[in-house]
């Protein structure tokens, strides 16, 4: 009897530390353009630093000082394009000019790998890995940092990660996390008709005009 209540026991332990272990999370949304993220609950919201941050996080992380932030701002320029040109607009508009751009704000010389094609939330996004020294958030330091920018529908969304530039490794995969949990609200219809039944494919109608000049297809 007191083997089998030892090994009740010694369960209900296992199960008890499996449940402390394991972390929950907070999903936060932005009321105004529907942008959604999830993070550890360890984490916390502090005060954004420019007028088109939407959220600032920070870490449990010391001196690392870990934070990520999401900025949104208008974009309709691209509005005239339909979904199918995503890659491209991303492509010729948030590529390495435009993270030189955004970089400027900070100082020590760039060391900055960037790649086209990668994603945030519904949209094609650009994506950099950069070093630079920074005081914001926090006291100056040399930092390492990964950034997505993304045009969807019509606004303009950038994720920018990072901490100081020794802990970079060690928190590199909560930032990743976090890029994969951003989502936005659809503005575009997962099926190219719609809600129609899908007529694409199918045969033209075929009207001549009544003196045989032109014929109209639809």
């Amino acid at each position: 009897m007191r083997i089998i209540k030892s090994a009740i026991l010694a369960v209900a332990l296992l199960v008890t530390a499996g449940a402390a272990a394991k972390a929950d999370y907070f999903v936060w949304r932005d009321a105004k353009s529907g942008m959604s993220l999830s993070f550890p609950d360890t984490w916390k919201i502090v005060t954004n630093q420019k007028p088109h941050d939407v959220v600032t996080i920070m870490a449990p992380s010391g001196r690392a000082h870990a934070a990520c932030k999401v900025s949104v701002s208008s974009e309709r320029r691209f509005l005239i394009y339909p979904p199918r040109f995503g890659a491209d607009v991303q492509e010729l508009n948030f590529n390495a000019d435009f993270w030189d751009q955004y970089f400027k704000m900070y100082d020590d010389d760039m060391e900055r790998q960037t790649m086209d094609d990668a994603g945030l939330g519904r949209g094609w996004a650009g994506f950099t890995e950069a070093q630079y020294q920074t005081a914001v958030p926090g006291p100056w330091m040399a930092k390492r940092g990964i950034a997505f920018a993304t045009n969807y529908f019509d606004k303009l969304y950038v994720l920018d990660c990072s901490s100081h530039r020794d802990a970079f490794a060690d928190w590199k995969g909560a930032f990743l996390d976090i890029a994969h949990s951003i989502d936005f609200f659809p503005a575009y219809h997962q099926l190219m008709t719609g809600n129609y039944r899908n007529f694409m494919h199918e045969p033209r109608l075929d009207f001549p005009d009544i003196k045989l000049r032109y014929r109209d297809q639809y």
